[in-house]
């Protein structure tokens, strides 16, 4: 009898694990992932590295790195390129620290690079829990241990490994999550399992009043990416569908509708129908066009113009720091346009949140950024790791270089893919030039730099520094992150310099 009870425990425990492996790791990742950029990272990275570890490229070049990556290089655009050396791949999650990356790199390894490029930034090393004592930083590994371990990418991608690393040093809470999670699946992913879910449902089942960055056709005056237009918003509707959504801010606001037969006619301001409409109500609106436009009328231009008072980005929580400025209606999902149910999580888009900047004179943007990123930036929640930076980036300029385990995790990136004999580069992604200023001539970064340098060329490996590759601080939204405009510039800056690599690294 106990012998039978101890067979059937363990056939149950052999079910629930295997059913576990077979429905939470392998066909939960066949579901069609139509989550948007920059929308669920943990599920994304785990859905892109599935993706890339199941298929080959002729030459493929993985880019690694933490938001600083993504915001960086737009492999769309470089994949787009005629007779193309390489194809580029992400393989990069917000907040991806050196730590991360290092336990990644076995999975990095099974993606098929034929060359590893690391996006790198000062930030990326962790400052929190780094104090300025007696000329140098004292790394405070009990708390970085510690805190390391509730992190997603600890508890979601590598419970196992860290506790096997650290089980002495955490704390019995800690241990018990990572020991679960580490045996089950379903106890990793459900932080984010319904999010490709909810996206499906919203897509297919729902208005397109409801998503996380508008897909639909982008009127030539620019557009915000939660839809918001700006005054007034003129579009080619290459789906004209018999009803579409439109968000009002405001109760009696009125739209001018102004139609076009084609761009030409636009150009030339010949509009075949004009009318205003009052919309009494607040919040979503259907729009029918048969009631606008009549229908033996051929138009594919339509132009929406607010004549009423207009809202602003503050008031509809676009922005919350720095200059406002106007905003007309919001558009649904898929606004004349035909839906497109594609993966879109790596891949990134130009919306007016970014362009904004850029059209901003120097002198008015760093106003705004003082506002946006630097007033009160101590007692500012959202900026509270960025203050940490900043004030790091000072205190380099009195303190002298010495190792740190997350300095000492590149280099240990570096060796393993030496030995394994796959083409590695460092690259220091570009920074804003007014926070770089904070420590740009400090013994310090040279010294960093050089013992990066100094390890990498002993392994044929490269390190290229790109901190001030980018000049115009337009071209930047915070410290470390390009805007759209500011990637696009970069892109044939971090081509060029990479291009020597890929030739070294063709098969």
């Amino acid at each position: 009898m106990k012998w039978k009870v101890f067979i059937i425990t363990c056939s149950l425990f052999g079910g629930v694990f295997f059913l576990d492996r077979l429905f939470f790791f392998d066909l939960y990742f066949l579901f069609p992932n139509e989550t948007e950029w920059d929308s669920s990272p943990w599920y994304n990275f785990i859905h892109k590295t599935k993706e890339l570890q199941s298929s080959e490229d002729k030459h493929r070049t993985i880019i690694a790195g933490s938001s600083v990556a993504l915001y960086s290089v737009l492999p769309d655009l470089l994949n787009q390129k005629v007779n193309p050396k390489t194809k580029y791949s992400f393989f990069s999650h917000v907040a991806m620290a050196p730590t991360d990356l290092d336990y990644y790199k076995e999975n990095l390894l099974i993606s098929h690079p034929n060359l590893v490029v690391y996006i790198h930034n000062f930030a990326d090393l962790q400052w929190e829990y780094q104090t300025p004592m007696d000329g140098k930083f004292h790394f405070d590994e009990e708390k970085w241990v510690k805190e390391f371990g509730e992190r997603y990418p600890a508890k979601t991608i590598y419970p196992k490994a860290y506790l096997n690393d650290h089980w002495i040093e955490l704390p019995r809470k800690t241990i018990s999550k990572l020991a679960t999670k580490s045996l089950f699946y379903v106890s990793r992913f459900r932080v984010f399992f319904w999010d490709p879910i909810e996206v499906y449902i919203d897509n297919h089942f729902r208005s397109g009043r409801k998503y996380h960055l508008y897909q639909g056709e982008k009127p030539i005056e620019g557009i915000w990416s939660k839809g918001w237009t700006k005054e007034t918003a003129t579009l080619t509707c290459s789906e004209k569908k018999s009803k579409e959504s439109i968000f009002i801010q405001k109760p009696k606001t009125k739209l001018k509708f102004r139609f076009f037969k084609d761009k030409n006619f636009f150009s030339n301001q010949m509009s075949i129908q004009e009318i205003e409409k009052t919309f009494d109500h607040s919040g979503w609106n259907d729009l029918d066009w048969g009631s606008l436009v009549q229908n033996s009328m051929d138009w594919s231009v339509v132009q929406i113009q607010v004549l009423s008072e207009l809202p602003s980005a503050k008031e509809v929580n676009l922005i919350r720091y720095g200059r406002d400025e106007s905003v007309g209606v919001r558009l649904s999902h898929f606004f004349c346009k035909n839906s497109k149910f594609e993966n879109r999580s790596y891949s990134r888009g130009s919306y007016w949140d970014d362009t904004r900047l850029v059209t901003m004179t120097t002198a008015d943007f760093k106003e705004d950024y003082f506002e946006r990123m630097i007033r009160d930036a101590g007692t500012r929640n959202e900026l509270w790791r960025l203050h940490f930076v900043r004030e790091a980036k000072k205190n380099v300029n009195t303190i002298s270089f010495s190792p740190w385990p997350e300095f000492d995790r590149i280099l240990r990136i570096s060796d393993y893919f030496y030995e394994h004999k796959v083409p590695f580069v460092l690259v220091l992604s570009p920074e804003n030039p007014i926070e770089f200023a904070f420590y740009k001539n400090s013994k310090w970064r040279q010294d960093w730099i050089s013992k990066l340098k100094s390890h990498l060329e002993t392994r044929g490996q490269t390190l290229i520094d790109h901190t001030d590759a980018v000049s115009d601080v337009r071209y930047f939204f915070d410290p470390h992150h390009l805007t759209y405009e500011g990637a696009n510039y970069y892109n044939s800056v971090f081509s060029q310099s990479v291009e020597s690599k890929i030739s070294n690294s063709n098969p």
